[in-house]
């Protein structure tokens, strides 16, 4: 088959969409499949047969934020340059991955109107809600879930920008009117926790179907942790992820543990000034290539992830398990589908600084029942998120769109 890989970022990184699209070709091109990545065109772009043809991001040269968040609903550029790929490429399916605000639901139109089979994996809830996360004023929202777009406006759900908001609640009525959604053939959802959320916001449950992301795992779990003891986060420096419960965490636990945080986002600069301040034990490692977080994480006592949003299918969490490393995480979203509690890591409530550390210490001070958790976890992402077991599930889908 010819697969047209879709979505805004064709990069190494640094989020889990990013890392599902490159796993994805990989394994597609591994069973034989020939693809094609179509992305918006950035300084890290990786190979592609059409990189000459890829679009700017949708915004790029507005002269005013309303501007800029205006053209992320739409782009002329790239709805007219995937139309270009597709009579030059000719694919059989298209896998679309996230493609709001830089290429936008156009490329959806162009994929209609070409006719092209299409599949789409859902990484957050952005159909059913304009600001992605069914997530404002710092907790988990269903509001939007009716179909009252309205309330992104009136809570400024978008990073607190009204500009953003009203452009969002805009796209947000218009793909729903004009049935965008609808000329998707089947949709994925990593985990049962996203599927019902956007079946609930009204996507049809016969075209939602589940499946988890895939993992490469090391070939058996780290030998050991390295001394003295970390705990890494590896994820965006966000909100919702709640850094800021981590930051209260990591004053509580015992002395000598750094606490390491790898990523980027909008608080890196509040949390290193916090860091700073508070003289908190934690390094701010910034954003790392993934052999980088590997090897983080391979010398880490344990992983941490203390959501308050409702996550999906976390790569942080997957990633730990693939090296054999014990997870602590929030009870939230589809995190319980991917964390034995007590098994395979330790889960608390979002916001709960004081179980957060408790259940970091436990794992801190417990070196062998921390192994034990690593091992489980491992041998269950090697059970459970197997990549082959995962493309020969994605091939069926191609072939039933497809016909």
């Amino acid at each position: 088959m010819r697969v047209l890989l879709v979505g805004n970022h064709w990069t190494e990184g640094p989020g889990g969409a990013e890392t599902m699209l490159v796993l994805t070709a990989d394994l597609l091109r591994a069973a034989g499949h020939e693809v094609v990545p179509f992305a918006v065109a950035e300084e890290r772009t990786l190979p592609t047969p059409v990189r000459d043809r890829l679009p700017v991001a949708a915004g790029a040269g507005a002269r005013t934020r309303f501007g800029e968040a205006w053209a992320g609903t739409w782009s002329p550029r790239a709805h007219r340059a995937l139309l270009q790929v597709v009579d030059e490429v000719r694919p059989d399916v298209a896998h679309v991955h996230h493609v709001f605000e830089r290429l936008t639901v156009s490329v959806l139109d162009a994929l209609q109107r070409r006719g092209v089979p299409t599949v789409m994996t859902l990484h957050d809830y952005k159909p059913v809600c304009p600001n992605f996360r069914l997530f404002t004023d710092g907790a988990p929202c269903t509001r939007c879930l009716s179909g009252g777009y309205w309330q992104v406006v009136r809570h400024r759900c978008l990073e607190g920008s009204r500009w953003r908001s009203v452009a969002a609640a805009a796209d947000a009525y218009a793909s729903r009117g004009r049935g965008v959604y609808d000329r998707v053939e089947h949709f994925l959802a990593p985990s049962d926790f996203l599927r019902d959320r956007v079946v609930d916001g009204g996507l049809p449950a016969d075209r939602v179907e589940v499946l988890p992301n895939p993992v490469v795992a090391a070939p058996g779990p780290r030998p050991a942790r390295a001394e003295p003891p970390t705990v890494l986060y590896a994820s965006r420096l966000v909100a919702e992820k709640g850094v800021d419960t981590l930051l209260d965490a990591a004053a509580r636990l015992p002395a000598g543990v750094r606490v390491r945080l790898a990523g980027s986002g909008r608080l890196e600069r509040a949390v290193r000034s916090r860091v700073a301040a508070e003289r908190l034990p934690v390094d701010v490692l910034g954003p790392l290539p993934p052999s980088e977080v590997a090897a983080e994480l391979r010398a880490a006592a344990v992983a941490v992830l203390p959501a308050l949003w409702w996550e999906n299918c976390p790569m942080a969490v997957l990633e730990a398990a693939a090296q054999g490393v014990p997870v602590v995480a929030t009870a939230v979203g589809g995190i319980p589908e991917l964390v034995d509690d007590g098994s395979t890591g330790l889960l608390v409530p979002p916001g709960d600084a004081g179980a957060l550390a408790g259940a970091l210490t436990r794992l801190l001070d417990r070196p062998d029942e921390a192994e034990r958790m690593g091992r489980a976890g491992w041998a269950r992402v090697r059970a459970r998120h197997d990549p082959e077991g995962h493309v020969a599930a994605l091939q069926e889908v191609y072939r039933r769109v497809a016909r």
